[in-house]
């Protein structure tokens, strides 16, 4: 009986996973939980005794379980056809691709392949605009680079882990996730400038929407000055969210300043969808500091139509829908604020929070309207949903708007 390692350790790890076992499942007899791990790491050649127990655990006869693994060169090829299909574009075949192994590939696969497998699922449910499926890719991630000693891509994969959690309304793990991200990150030495960055600002978006706002403001002057040797594109997104903060403190004029800074920071020849989008943000921001429209908020909503044409996604139009939606009711236009809120809503593809923000603005286009018990409705479900999700500041403006429509006379 010719025994060969590591081919020996990697089949009997192979067949290990694809039962469902755990290395103390397979344990028992002549076998402990760390001999198994020994064996599976090429460390230990086994005696016939423990070959003749562990086939019979898993099921197999002792020649399928000699037998030369071929599973290795099917999991290269996999990976290969799956790199030539995100090279394409072609996300939905990514996902058929994969669906054989299951939705949990990291019970199914041995963990570098089960990662690469799972980055390249995550991408492709991002492209795809399935959040859900984003986040259980990203769950996976984290728990498997969790066993190795990398840090920095630890703290990477809890960032988008954040993003993933705070556009589906799941402000408590969204927060949880960019505060374990920073802390790792402080604790990396040197420093990585970017990702510390990043990190801080993904707490500081969680804790902005979850009511810690006087939280976030103490983090804008580290953040900001963290920004000083950053990319122009990164300082532009560092402008761009401190300038969220500042206006949601009521600091109105230090937020326009920044989102305008921001404006003049970011190159579209880097970015030219962060460019798009930056615009639409800003349109937005303005919007929270004065109930008037101006003549560059309509040039920031043609050059992001225009850059978007090329470069957006469906999501993309979505949010430029309903930033569309506030300008017409900021200039009174209230029946086609209403319309293209409504639009941009039933889209399904909006953020939790921009669902949510773009559902009040409907209640209050009903209320202009004179539909005062329609506008209340709308704004009481607005005000539940974001309560029970933890954005307690949309909650308390959502409420607010409640109270508004209560007062509002009826119409006859």
């Amino acid at each position: 009986m010719e025994i060969r390692q590591p081919a020996f350790g990697k089949k009997l790890r192979t067949l290990r996973l694809e039962n469902g076992l755990t290395q103390a499942d397979l344990a028992g007899g002549p076998v402990s939980t760390s001999y198994v791990s020994r064996i599976e790491s090429g460390s230990r050649i086994p005696s016939v005794e423990t070959v003749r127990y562990v086939a019979a655990k898993l099921g197999v006869t002792i020649e399928e379980l000699l037998s030369v693994d071929t599973s290795e060169n099917s999991w290269n090829v996999t990976a290969a056809e799956i790199s030539t299909l995100l090279a394409d574009k072609d996300f939905p075949a990514v996902i058929d691709a994969l669906h054989p192994y299951g939705a949990d590939l990291s019970a199914r696969l041995p963990e570098g392949w089960a990662w690469q497998m799972l980055w390249a699922r995550s991408r492709a449910h991002t492209e795809l605009q399935d959040g859900q499926g984003r986040r259980t890719d990203l769950h996976q991630m984290v728990a498997l680079t969790r066993k190795w000693d990398a840090p920095s891509l630890l703290a990477r994969l809890l960032v988008d882990l954040s993003d993933s959690a705070r556009a589906l309304g799941d402000i408590g793990e969204a927060l949880a996730a960019a505060e374990e991200a920073l802390s790792i990150v402080n604790h990396i030495s040197p420093v990585i400038n970017t990702l510390r960055i990043q990190c801080f600002l993904a707490v500081m978006a969680a804790e902005t929407e979850a009511g810690l706002l006087h939280q976030a403001i103490t983090k804008v002057p580290q953040v900001l000055d963290a920004a000083r040797d950053a990319s122009p594109s990164m300082k532009a997104r560092v402008y761009w969210s401190c300038s969220g903060v500042k206006v949601r403190q009521g600091a109105f004029r230090e937020g326009k300043e920044l989102i305008d800074l921001a404006i003049s920071t970011m190159p579209s020849r880097d970015d030219l969808l962060g460019w798009a989008r930056l615009r639409v943000a800003a349109i937005s921001l303005h919007l929270r500091c004065s109930e008037s429209t101006s003549p560059m908020m309509h040039t920031w909503l043609k050059e992001s139509s225009d850059a978007l044409a090329y470069v957006g996604q469906p999501v993309h139009h979505a949010e430029l829908k309903a930033v569309a939606a506030r300008m017409h009711l900021a200039e009174g236009r209230t029946a086609e604020a209403r319309a293209e809120a409504a639009d941009a809503e039933n889209s399904g593809l909006l953020s939790f929070h921009d669902r949510l923000r773009t559902k009040l603005l409907r209640a209050e286009a009903a209320m202009r309207l004179g539909h005062g018990r329609e506008g209340a409705g709308i704004a009481e479900a607005v005000a539940e949903e974001a309560e029970s999700a933890g954005y307690l500041e949309l909650a308390a403006e959502a409420w607010k708007t409640v109270a508004v429509a209560h007062k509002s006379p009826p119409v006859f």
